[in-house]
């Protein structure tokens, strides 16, 4: 492992695909277009919400809780060990645990995670636990949180944050600045939490929001019931639960950010982009590739917002934006899918083994610091069509929570009028983010 792999996230490039970047992008066009036209014809009435609701399958008992409450505390000694890393292990990103942890295990396993098994985070987040601690042992003082605070945007500033420590600052992999990242937010988080409670700074705590989203794809869906209230466990049609997530704007804004950052990812390992960083080092580097992050994040919001714009002045609908955002969430696990899996399972792997030497000091506390990583886990024809694939179905997918929000609102006339802006925006996204990871 070296590390411009832990850089440079993911593996870019067409890989064994026997088709040129713009043959997959105009497929992908193509079938996005003519799925549009499927659902208006076959797909008249609102679906997906009954499908949300799923089928009960068993009742999760107390005895859980004690299992939750052992992996929430795995997850905070983790969290200890990897800060502490960031301060005292070696400075570099192959022999020190934080790296790997923060940019690989946290970032991409907890998002695939919680796409896949539901809202997972909340139950292991480290700022969870030590901000419930806060809640436990702080005195009320009836104090009402600011505006910036309850509105949700602040949970912004995360995301926005580390999208620019791992993709523009040109030492953003650094141990020692993912240690001091990572102290300064948590007693950001802490001190809100404080003065406001947990429940408040928890809107502020912005990777909860982003994995929370992602959370709605999941299959599985955990549910209280009257009877003294204990959860049961339905199992539902995979991406349905979206249909039930009601955004507003700053979690919008959010899910744009990271959408923006990933296709930014992309976009950094084009030969356009080497073309124009070529020679650049340090802050240099860092200038061109934060203005460069800034465009590609603002290009994806601005194209969303005029869609927004065009579709709420076809309805009349001021809530427009918001009520479709969901739909971007496919498209972000699409994106997320395309750009990470094949770092997750290969990368992933060092995960085991700096586990066992967290520090560098030449430790093996559980027998892994030598095991080998393998490389050919997965081939590069497979990681080509799972890319292609993965940007085509997101967007299909949105397509179709898009089309069924639509009808659930609107007459099935207004809402295929109300549909066309997003399916253009939808359809420049798809050429965009295939011609990236294709080209």
């Amino acid at each position: 492992m070296t590390e411009l792999l832990i850089l440079a996230h993911g593996v870019g490039g067409r890989l064994d695909l026997p088709l040129s970047e713009w043959q997959v992008a105009w497929a992908g066009v193509v079938a996005l277009v003519f799925s549009f036209a499927a659902l208006g014809y076959f797909w008249q009435k609102p679906l997906l919400k009954k499908l949300s609701i799923g089928r009960s399958t068993f009742r999760i008992f107390k005895q859980f809780s004690l299992f939750k409450t052992v992996i929430r505390y795995i997850s905070l000694i983790l969290f200890l060990v990897v800060v502490v890393a960031g301060f005292i292990g070696q400075d570099n990103t192959v022999a020190n645990l934080a790296p790997i942890t923060v940019f690989v295990v946290f970032w991409i396993g907890i998002a695939f995670a919680s796409a896949f098994f539901g809202h997972i985070w909340r139950e292991i987040s480290p700022w969870e636990t030590l901000g419930k601690l806060v809640d436990q042992i702080r005195k009320e003082n009836g104090e009402s949180a600011p505006k910036w605070l309850t509105s949700g945007w602040a949970a912004l500033a995360p995301i926005s944050v580390f999208h620019w420590f791992e993709l523009a600052y040109h030492d953003g992999a650094s141990p020692r600045v993912l240690g001091w990242w990572i102290l300064i937010y948590t007693i950001g988080l802490l001190a809100i939490a404080w003065r406001w409670g947990w429940a408040q700074a928890r809107k502020a705590e912005g990777f909860g929001v982003l994995f929370g989203a992602l959370a709605e794809l999941s299959p599985f869906r955990v549910k209280e019931t009257e009877e003294q209230k204990p959860k049961k466990m339905f199992i539902r049609v995979p991406f349905s639960g979206v249909a039930n997530y009601e955004m507003t704007s700053s979690q919008l804004a959010v899910v744009l950010a990271a959408l923006g950052g990933t296709a930014f990812d992309g976009f950094s390992r084009t030969r356009f982009w080497s073309e124009i960083i070529v020679g650049r080092t340090k802050w240099e580097l860092t200038l061109v590739n934060t203005i460069g992050l800034i465009w590609i994040v603002a290009v994806v919001g601005v194209a969303y917002h005029l869609a927004g714009k065009l579709g709420s002045r076809a309805t009349g609908d001021a809530k427009f934006s918001e009520r479709f955002g969901a739909s971007l969430i496919p498209i972000l696990f699409g994106y997320d899918l395309a750009h990470y899996f094949s770092l997750l399972l290969l990368e992933g792997q060092a995960f085991k083994v700096l586990i066992s030497d967290p520090f560098g000091r030449g430790w093996d506390i559980f027998g892994t610091a030598t095991d080998p990583i393998n490389w050919t886990l997965i081939s590069s024809g497979a990681i080509g069509w799972v890319q292609v694939l993965s940007i085509v179905g997101g967007h299909l997918v949105g397509v179709m929570v898009s089309h069924d929000k639509g009808i659930e609102k609107f007459e099935l006339k207004k809402a295929m009028k109300s549909q066309y802006p997003m399916l253009a925006v939808m359809v420049l996204y798809t050429m965009f983010g295939l011609v990236l990871m294709t080209g």
